[in-house]
């Protein structure tokens, strides 16, 4: 089968901005928080922007064709949901359930994900983990309106891998733009939203509740480090996070690199942080090339054994697969 790339699903955030929209044809005045680059949930569903494939959608393609570009997933859907997300403003202080609670209690999945940074301030944060060290002390600080006294923060600096697993609370801040990968969900527990009021000068729904339930306290927030597969002079390949919803990695290249499936029996996914070049690929015997920009998310199906990228100058991927 081909690989393939989706029309973007821009989607209006009050902590949104403007700077992706050129990189997504973006006109609206409206500020956009996300911009769902490969989906197969029903809020926002990947359609085949180009191609033999255009027009159909990423769950009418795991449907027809599920060894290809489903693989040996245990969902019927696809199990990844990739979004480009800028941050002119603060987002809501949150959390996601794991999949038992979801799936008890939401009738979804549960949310592990990760940040690669595309772009931060200098001195950038963001919202990692909380010092609570019980629902009691959380709920009294809920009560108190004295949530933000108790948040940790990261460092965070373009080029960085922030993993961030089910349960635990976070939110990216001001000045930021992520590459995010997570488990398809849409379920999101917002605790504290910085006392902010939307266009009719209410305040969002927070969900204090559901949060307590899911919350950990007293845990430790985990830390990854990055582990170096290829480093030269023209290419340097390094795996940053892998965990059972998804391994990723970054790629940054000047010069021809031919890649292997990430898992066999499994598709990619392959998406352009920085640079421009052309993904090759040989399928059913027949050369298949694809140009490449930033924005590109390319899902390659898995009975393509192997495929090559071509950098035009420098260029910065990140694959993820599971």
């Amino acid at each position: 089968m081909l690989p393939v790339k989706f029309r973007p699903v821009p989607m209006e955030r009050i902590w949104g901005g403007h700077k992706l929209k050129s990189t997504f044809g973006v006109t609206h005045e409206a500020p956009i928080g996300e911009y769902w680059v490969v989906s197969g949930h029903p809020n926002g569903m990947s359609v085949v922007c180009e191609g033999p494939l255009e027009g159909k959608t990423l769950n009418e393609l795991t449907a027809a064709y599920p060894e290809a570009y489903l693989g040996t997933s245990h969902q019927s859907r696809f199990p990844l949901l990739i979004k480009f997300l800028e941050a002119e403003a603060d987002l809501s202080v949150q959390i996601h359930p794991d999949d038992d609670y979801a799936q008890q209690y939401e009738g979804d999945f549960g949310k592990t994900e990760a940040w690669y940074i595309l772009d931060a301030i200098e001195g950038g944060k963001v919202n990692y983990g909380h010092t609570f060290a019980s629902r009691e002390e959380y709920e009294k600080a809920v009560q108190n309106g004295a949530v933000k006294d108790y948040l940790r923060y990261r460092d965070i600096q373009k080029g960085d891998l922030v993993f961030v697993p089910a349960r635990t609370l976070h939110a990216l801040l001001a000045g930021t733009i992520v590459l995010e990968i997570q488990q398809t969900s849409d379920v999101t527990y917002r605790v504290y939203d910085w006392d902010r009021t939307d266009a009719n000068g209410k305040p969002r729904q927070l969900h204090v509740d559901k949060a307590a339930q899911v919350l950990q306290y007293g845990a430790e927030d985990p830390v990854v480090s990055p582990v170096q597969l290829q480093e030269d002079e023209h290419v340097q390949h390094s795996r940053l996070v892998e965990c059972q919803y998804f391994t990723i990695e970054s790629l940054r290249a000047r010069k021809a690199v031919s890649l292997s499936m990430g898992r066999e029996g499994n598709p990619d996914v392959v998406i352009v942080a920085e640079g421009q070049g052309t993904l090759r690929a040989k399928v059913d015997g027949d050369n298949v090339t694809m140009s490449l920009r930033p924005g590109d998310a390319v899902l390659i199906p898995a009975d393509v054994a192997a495929y090559q990228i071509d950098p035009n100058g420098d260029m910065t991927l990140v694959r993820t697969f599971y």
